[in-house]
């Protein structure tokens, strides 16, 4: 068993492995764009500021970068009120208005406002139907909130166990609801009374109370681990589950967390060291001022080790139980950055970070990172599949024309790549007229109009239209 003095000497590790962050490398990725011009340059900058606030382990420099962003992304809105990078803008000022920007709690009636400004202004795009979701979530979590605090509040203190167990279990989905929304700050709050009341509760280990308070300590470990990605306040939140609840199924889930989190903080902190061993800092200090270095005055015969070790750093952050995808954009930035002569490598990265925004659901992001791999890395081994993921992406986000012409992109690549049944299959799809209107399928979904009914067509008259 893992005992509470070897849990706080793996602090002393975490904290190493922390300031390595603070200290700037995590913080060197750079926001990918394929577009020029002032909306551009002002969302890139607005999407970085709020990565970084992300990646911050102070909870109130934290909010300070994240009302940053906001503020920058407001810019945007300006710029550009009615095009596609405005609407991209209210969105990720939505989402951060569900989070942190308010002290004690998120600003739900602002995240509204921008969402019902992205349906009004694009009501049948991708994005207003993301709002749409988000819009039903919030109404769902916040009508959740309501009536389980109600449960709670009503609950005397002389209550009987079994209500006062139902009280906390009310507490506990009032927890889970700011947790899914993403305001983490309330839901930690409240896992925390639920801790205290229910260990006060408890009669014997093993009981429901006992069971009840080990399942929110280990959710407040969980959010600090995997919401904040902050491991130094995470890791004795974990111990204390061990600690205070030996008996329980939690203590040894976070017991074998704690040591594959040890391990893998280990191996980062040891490849880190090994890059910053090999880092010339007169040509990095070159490079952040402006002036093109190559890899090899960075790093000298060592660009091909450091390329892979930062692939190792990528990979480790990634995968259990890190799974913290925005360090891993950040290492695999990095390989773009500053090696990308090791161009196997730095392709494999850039392909990466595009996979690492789709699974996330970031299509727009992706397809900005999949875009990029292509324009630098023309003939990296992952190409084919770039080009169908992009058309993935983009039929995704309803951009029927672009995918159209992405999945013929991905058959022009040759019959003998691996994607090419699949692309051929959607184009096959794509280019149906089942009403015989003379509009293939992809044209009539582009434009809104129904691919079964020969009235309804683009640009035919509204009262024949439909959606």
């Amino acid at each position: 068993m893992i005992k509470m003095h070897g849990l706080w000497s793996r602090r002393a590790l975490i904290g190493s492995v922390v300031l390595m962050l603070l200290a700037g490398w995590i913080g060197c990725a750079k926001v990918a764009t394929t577009v020029t011009g002032g909306a551009a340059v002002a969302f890139s900058s607005a999407r970085s500021a709020e990565d970084a606030a992300f990646r911050e382990q102070d909870y109130n420099k934290r909010r300070e970068k994240l009302q940053e962003a906001y503020q920058k992304y407001l810019r945007v809105i300006e710029i550009d009120p009615d095009g596609s990078f405005g609407n991209r803008a209210r969105y990720r000022a939505a989402r951060i208005q569900l989070r942190l920007v308010v002290p004690g709690g998120a600003n739900y009636q602002e995240a509204q406002r921008l969402l019902n400004e992205i349906i009004q202004r694009e009501p049948a795009g991708y994005l207003a139907s993301l709002a749409r979701t988000d819009l039903a979530a919030l109404q769902r979590n916040r009508e959740r909130i309501r009536e389980a605090q109600r449960i709670y509040d009503n609950t005397p203190q002389d209550a009987p166990p079994d209500r006062w167990l139902q009280a906390l279990n009310a507490l506990y989905s009032v927890a889970q609801s700011f947790e899914e929304l993403g305001d983490y700050d309330s839901a930690i709050q409240r896992y925390r009374r639920v801790v205290e009341e229910a260990k006060a509760r408890s009669q014997a280990e093993g009981d429901e109370f006992y069971r009840l308070a080990a399942k929110a300590q280990f959710q407040i470990g969980n959010i600090y681990f995997y919401g904040f990605h902050n491991y130094l306040d995470g890791w004795p939140e974990f111990a204390k589950v061990i600690q205070e609840f030996p008996k329980s199924f939690e203590a040894e889930q976070a017991r074998t967390l704690l040591i594959d989190a040890k391990e893998a903080l280990d191996q980062i902190q040891e490849d880190w060291a090994y890059v910053q061993s090999k880092r010339k800092d007169l040509a990095v200090q070159y490079m952040e001022a402006g002036r093109r270095v190559l890899p090899t005055e960075i790093y000298g015969v060592y660009t091909e080790q450091v390329a892979q070790t930062l692939q190792q750093i990528a990979m480790a952050w990634e995968k259990p139980p890190l799974l913290w995808p925005e360090a891993a954009i950040a290492a695999y930035r990095m390989i773009i950055e500053e090696v990308w002569t090791e161009t196997f490598v730095a392709a494999e990265a850039a392909f990466q970070i595009g996979r690492l925004y789709q699974d996330a659901g970031r299509y727009l992001d992706a397809i900005d990172a999949y875009q990029e791999m292509l324009d630098k890395f023309p003939q990296g081994f992952r190409r084919d599949e770039a080009v169908y993921n992009l058309a993935v992406c983009y039929e995704t986000i309803r951009e029927f024309e672009k995918a159209y012409r992405q999945y013929k992109a991905a058959m022009s690549l040759g019959e003998d790549t691996p994607f090419y049944r699949a692309a051929e299959q959607k184009v096959r799809q794509f280019e149906q007229d089942a009403d015989g209107d003379g509009y293939p399928f992809y044209q009539e979904q582009q434009a809104g109009t129904s691919d079964k009914d020969p009235n309804s067509y683009p640009g035919a008259p509204k009262q024949t239209a439909m959606r």
